[in-house]
């Protein structure tokens, strides 16, 4: 039997996008959103075009939204105009259906915020090719149903508004319905959005705990976990072999330079996390062997198992192969004995300090769970 890691890991491809969404004038379509999962836009009755968008004419497209904006104002109770005119609005509502419809990708994401500065925002994940559409019949204003067209989302994530930065928060309250928010956001939001991820040469991985009091023990084995790796990941850099058989020792005797580690971030409060950055393949890897090493995969059958991960759309997966190959090396260097010490302290850390990794062991052959 032959094991395959099935990280938890996004791997997005070079031109993956985060798209501000923004859910109807007064947020009215949020909760709408939120239950229906379908990035809709404020349009009505758009199927009065046809059933297929890719035959949508622009000009009918642009007098259609026109002549719902009319039609609400005089629901509201403006006067009918004499005459039909387009607005700028108007081109802008439709520069915003381009966008959800026709531009954003399969595997982007969509961030929608709330109203006010204290409350959630929903990050989703775009499911289906570019227009390809879904209707939801939903209440407008009048307490009227409409038919309304949307993009299939999934949620991936939440966070509250006040923990993203001033800019960000400035950016989901901007005018703009949709827009790309800008590479320089994306991190912020990849770390909302996923535990683990690889985008634009960055290998991130994260490993949480829902200990209520996080004591003194349990930080030392979680870092006695992340100290072992990083002398697994230098003694393979240097092709050197490790001196001392004891796990323990290797891990508080290392002196591996600060400009060599990698960056690691720790949240430990309930529920907390330790998150793992770097420009090398070591956090995916990190994940991988804890996998194996908290199931007591036995030695000969871990420096067998391959490691698989979430790719969106047409992202470079070469580094999946390196991870296969890092694990591969790191289980070499431990040796049989050393691993066994590495699978008790993975089992210590997860089952006292509740240490877990997003990752699942399956038999390749069929498939079949065996632990997560």
């Amino acid at each position: 039997m032959s094991i395959n890691v099935a990280l938890g890991t996004y791997i997005l491809p070079a031109d993956h996008k985060v798209w501000k969404y923004f859910p109807g004038k007064d947020y009215k379509f949020h909760d709408v959103v939120s239950e229906t999962a379908v990035a809709l836009i404020d349009v009505r009755d758009l199927n009065d075009l046809g059933n297929d968008p890719d035959e949508w004419d622009y000009d009918e497209l642009l007098d259609h939204i026109a002549a719902d904006r009319i039609e609400r104002r005089v629901e509201a109770g403006a006067a009918r105009p004499d005459r039909f005119v387009r607005s700028a609005g108007d081109q802008a509502t439709l520069t915003f259906l381009q966008g959800l419809f026709f531009t954003a990708k399969k595997g982007d994401l969509v961030v929608m915020p709330d109203k006010g500065y204290t409350t959630g925002v929903k990050i989703g994940m775009l499911l289906d090719k570019r227009g390809v559409l879904k209707t939801v019949t939903a209440k407008d204003s009048n307490d009227e149903k409409y038919t309304y067209y949307g993009r299939r989302v999934k949620w991936v994530g939440e966070i509250e508004k006040r923990k993203l930065g001033d800019d960000l928060i400035a950016q989901l309250h901007s005018l703009a319905a949709f827009f790309d928010l800008g590479r320089s956001r994306y991190e912020e939001i990849y770390d909302k959005a996923f535990d683990d991820y690889v985008y634009d040469g960055s290998f991130v991985s994260t490993f949480r705990t829902s200990k209520n009091i996080f004591t003194s023990k349990d930080n030392l084995l979680s870092s006695l976990w992340f100290e072992l790796i990083e002398v697994l990941e230098e003694a393979r850099e240097n092709d050197e072999d490790l001196k001392v058989d004891n796990i323990y020792e290797l891990a508080v005797d290392s002196e591996i330079n600060e400009d060599d580690r990698n960056d690691l971030s720790i949240y430990v409060q309930s529920p907390g996390w330790f998150r793992w950055r770097s420009q090398k393949i070591e956090p995916l890897a990190a994940i991988a062997l804890f996998a194996m090493a908290t199931a007591n995969v036995p030695y000969a059958e871990a420096r067998e198992a391959t490691v698989s991960a979430q790719i969106v759309r047409k992202a470079d997966d070469q580094c999946l192969g390196d991870v296969d190959e890092t694990v591969k090396r790191y289980l070499e260097l431990l040796g049989k004995d050393r691993w066994e010490q590495a699978c008790k302290l993975a089992v210590k850390a997860e089952t006292q300090a509740t240490l877990k990794a997003n990752a699942t062991l399956k038999n390749s052959e069929n498939h079949a769970t065996l632990r997560k």
